[in-house]
Formats: C-alpha cells, sequence, structure tokens
C-alpha cells in the first residue's frame, strides 16, 4: 500500500472510515499521516528491516501505522490484542519489535510482555499516554508530511501456532525495492471480485486476521474505501451494509450465520450498492452459503488458502450452487495437489492430504501442505474433509489444542488433559477439554468447572477457553503415550450432533 499513488490524482478520496464514529482519512491524509509517522520512527531508531508491531483494536490509526511501515520497509507485523501477557511474551519475542503501537489500555499488558526482550520497542499509544509510551497523535504534530529521503517496500508478517501451536511468524520477504515497484497483491483474486477504485469495502473483521488485513491493503492499493467496524456487531453490520452503500465484504461463516440469526433481519433492506461477499478463514457449510445467496441474492465467494501465501482457491456463486461443498479451483499458476502419507497423488475422488504446488528459487519443486483432508474432482474442484491435526478452526480462528492443555495440566488438580474441536452451529468448531483430575482432587462438579474456567480465562485468551469440560478417570494414550484423540472424539461426537 503506497498512498501517493491514489492520493497525487484524486486525494480527496476517502481511503478508511470508521463504521461507527463515522472518522475518516482521505488518501491525501494517509499519506501525509503516514509520511509523518515515517519520520518519527526513523528519528526514534527504527531503521529498515525492522519490525513494527501493531496490537491495537480496529481505529483509524491502524492503516497509518501499516502504511508508514509498508513505505519505510518494515516488518508490518499485527498481532491478537487479546492475548494474555504469557501468551504475548513468545510472540513478541519472536517479532523483536524495533517499535510497537497499541492503545493505552494494552500499553501496561505490551509492557509487561517487553520486559523481557533483549531491546526495549519504541512504544506510541493511540488516544492517550501513559508512563514510558508517547502518544501516538501528538507526536505527528509538526513532523515533516514528506516521503523518507529512502523509501522501501516493507512487508507484512502474520502468526500462525504451527503444528505444536507455538507462535510461528511467517514473514513475507522483504524485496528492497521502492514502493512503487511492488508486485500487485493477490490480481487474480481481486480480478474475479472486482476490486477496484471507488468501491466500499466493509471489513467488520478483528484487522489482525490475516484475510482482513490482506483485504485492507488490497482495497486501499486499488483506491478503494475501506469501511471498519470497530468491533463485529450483526444487526450493525447489517445496517452498515445498507446505510453506509457498501459494495463489497469480507466474513468467516460464524458472522454470516450471526446475520442470519439476527430476528429483525427482513425489517433492514438489502443493500442494493452490495454485489460482493466473500467469505474465508474456514470453510462454508453448503446450507449456509445457500442462505446467504437466497437473501442476499448470489454474491457470495469463497477462497481458500494459506496465510503464508503457499496458494489460493477460488469458487463463485454460481459455481457454488452447482459444486456444493467445493472451495473452487486454484488461482494464478498456484496447483493444488492431493497426497497420501508418502507424498504421492491420489486418485481423483480419492481423500488425502491438501498442498500448494510451489517452485523454488532454484527450480526445485515442493509442496506446501495445508493440514487439511480433501479429495479433487475430475475437473480440479478442491472438496475439504477435515483437518489433518487436532487445531480447532472456532469462528475463524486457528485455535492450538496444545496450548490449553498445557494451561490446564499446569493447575494442580489436574493429571492430565486433552483438547479438541467438536461440531458448533455457530462457530463451526467449539473447544471441549476431557479433563482427568488428580485423584486427591475432591471436587464437585460445580466447583470444578467453574475452577478450569477461571484457571483458562486467566492464562488464555478467552476465545481460547474451553466452551465445554467432560472427565474420565483415565485418558486413553496409545502405546507411544501418545493421547488417543480420535477415540476420545468419536465418544463424544455422537453426543453432539444429537444435541
Amino acid at each position: 500500500m503506497y498512498p501517493p499513488t491514489i492520493a497525487n490524482t484524486t486525494p480527496d478520496a476517502i481511503a478508511y472510515e470508521m463504521a461507527g464514529s463515522g472518522a475518516s482519512l482521505t488518501f491525501a491524509d494517509l499519506d501525509a499521516r503516514s509520511n509523518a509517522l515515517a519520520h518519527l520512527l526513523r528519528r526514534n531508531g527504527v531503521r529498515p528491516g525492522d519490525s513494527l508491531v501493531i496490537l491495537l483494536p480496529n481505529d483509524l490509526a491502524w492503516p497509518v501505522a501499516v502504511a508508514a511501515g509498508m513505505r519505510t520497509g518494515l516488518e508490518v507485523t499485527p498481532i491478537n490484542w487479546h492475548l494474555r501477557s504469557t501468551e504475548l511474551v513468545p510472540m513478541l519475542a519472536e517479532a523483536a519489535p524495533a517499535a510497537l503501537v497499541t492503545s493505552p489500555d494494552l500499553a501496561p499488558l505490551a509492557m509487561q510482555a517487553c520486559a523481557h526482550l533483549d531491546r526495549t520497542p519504541y512504544v506510541l499509544t493511540v488516544g492517550g499516554e501513559i508512563t514510558g509510551t508517547t502518544e501516538f497523535d501528538s507526536a505527528l504534530d509538526g513532523l515533516p508530511t514528506t516521503p523518507v529521503e529512502d523509501e522501501l517496500l516493507g512487508a507484512r508478517v502474520l502468526f500462525s501456532g504451527g503444528s505444536t501451536g507455538r507462535p510461528k511468524a511467517y514473514r513475507q520477504p522483504l524485496l528492497g525495492i521502492h514502493p512503487l515497484d511492488a508486485p500487485a497483491r493477490h490480481p487474480g483474486l481481486g480480478a474475479k471480485l472486482g476490486i477496484e477504485a471507488g468501491i466500499r469495502f466493509l471489513s467488520p473483521a478483528p484487522s489482525y486476521h490475516a484475510a482482513p488485513f490482506t483485504f485492507q491493503l488490497m482495497v486501499a492499493s486499488a483506491g478503494g474505501t475501506v469501511v471498519c467496524m470497530e468491533s463485529f456487531d450483526a444487526t450493525g453490520a447489517l445496517r452498515t451494509l445498507h446505510e453506509r452503500s457498501i459494495t463489497h465484504s469480507q466474513w468467516v461463516p460464524t458472522m454470516l450465520s450471526r446475520l442470519l440469526a439476527v430476528e429483525d433481519r427482513h425489517d433492514i433492506p438489502v443493500s442494493p450498492t452490495h454485489r460482493v461477499a466473500v467469505t474465508s478463514g474456514a470453510p462454508c457449510p453448503p446450507d449456509l452459503k445457500d442462505a446467504i445467496n437466497d437473501w442476499w441474492g448470489d454474491v457470495l465467494h469463497e477462497y481458500y488458502g494459506a496465510s503464508e501465501g503457499y496458494g489460493h482457491t477460488y469458487i463463485s456463486p454460481a459455481e457454488s450452487r452447482e459444486r456444493r461443498g467445493s472451495v473452487g479451483r486454484p488461482l494464478g499458476a498456484a496447483k493444488v495437489r492431493v497426497t497420501d502419507a508418502a507424498g504421492h497423488d491420489v486418485p481423483t475422488g480419492t481423500v488425502g492430504r491438501v498442498g500448494f504446488e510451489g517452485t523454488a528459487a532454484d527450480g526445485s519443486t515442493t509442496v506446501k501442505g495445508m493440514g487439511d483432508l480433501g479429495r479433487l474432482d475430475e475437473d480440479g474442484y478442491l472438496y475439504l474433509s477435515g483437518r489433518e491435526s487436532f487445531m480447532i478452526i472456532s469462528g475463524g480462528v486457528n485455535i492450538h489444542p496444545e496450548e490449553i492443555e498445557a494451561v490446564l495440566t499446569a493447575h494442580p488438580a489436574v493429571a492430565d488433559a486433552a483438547v479438541f474441536g467438536l461440531p458448533h452451529p455457530d462457530f463451526g468448531e467449539e473447544v471441549v477439554a476431557v479433563v482427568e483430575l488428580e485423584p486427591d482432587a475432591d471436587l464437585d462438579a460445580a466447583t470444578r468447572d467453574d475452577l478450569l474456567r477461571d484457571h483458562c480465562r486467566d492464562h488464555l485468551a478467552r476465545f481460547k477457553a474451553p466452551r465445554r469440560y467432560e472427565y474420565v478417570d483415565k485418558l486413553p494414550r496409545l502405546p507411544t503415550g501418545k493421547l488417543n484423540k480420535k477415540s476420545l472424539q468419536s465418544r463424544y461426537l455422537p453426543r453432539t450432533l444429537k444435541d
């Protein structure tokens, strides 16, 4: 995202607008403020190749921080602001930020986590100053609004937990080029969705997630307007679609389910301008897609892929009607591979491990696994059938069981614990914990549930805390010592489906 590209021709076009407050930035504003922030960061020792962490709820400062980092060669690193200090420490250690943009409410948490780092970052707080930080807006006053001398294209950094749940940063490479020379971001997907100058794109999710972050960059680069909700509210989102002349929007399936559940939704007119909706982040059930398309007209597109950028598939609304359950065919040069455990391609229609084939710098072919199981039909459409691992996708967010198991087993009353996902009508999956208590833990049913809930919420972000607890005398383990989670899931699955 390089604001002058748009600001030089249409300076008064709105780049970013908050859905609740109505506060906005023109492209000229975004250009000037991101330049001022670039100068501020340079004056405080932040250099190309350094990391700029954004730990901030959806706010008008968000695009300014992103644009400043992307035009000064920084690794722009958004982090989930719902995390606890113990969860932030390893992520900040991995990111090693030279600067951090946050809010006054979150700053104490961030600074507590930063105390464990080798380097103390320069901390900016949006909307207020606390000890040890600099207030964001006032710090920009009087600074140059022209570019720094050595502008360089920055890169996006996203965190995923990996198969073990340990924080893992995926870093797009810093190319060492001027932002004007940046390659187009997802041009194939952008063309399919009609992302162009003048569109009004509703972003209802937290901006630190991969899809909102990516789409906001794509829309801004094209000269469209991002309309960002401060936080998701189903009724508010429906009203925003209609009242703010939204043309495009992006959702996770849980959001779509909640839109359908709004009691008076038919009293809110369907937006006549809304022509493209996108779902991503988790597979969208066919019945849910059909319900949205029946309501809005056939506008719901879906794409599937890795935050790391290995490859993506895409399916249009019309194709979704014909190929129920498919997440589409690959975009661009990406090629989907479905393989067995040995890495050999399986026959058409056979379920195997899903991956994207790519070509390395030396010309060799590699296959990046997605951790999903699926099959290809005779026309190359991909159908997902589940996760290869036990990672949980709840509300479009990846949750790693190992992290939750470690928190549970740290409680003195818990001898062993297994965590996995089970189907949930709203979230897609819910987090379930099966607990083996210590023999001397004398706890009644009500007490033990409350005890473990409080313990998990003290040490984990709320969305990771188990929604349901089950208790067993002994957890099943394989001869290797590994938990036999498949047997546990099969034991509780029938009850879940019945409920």
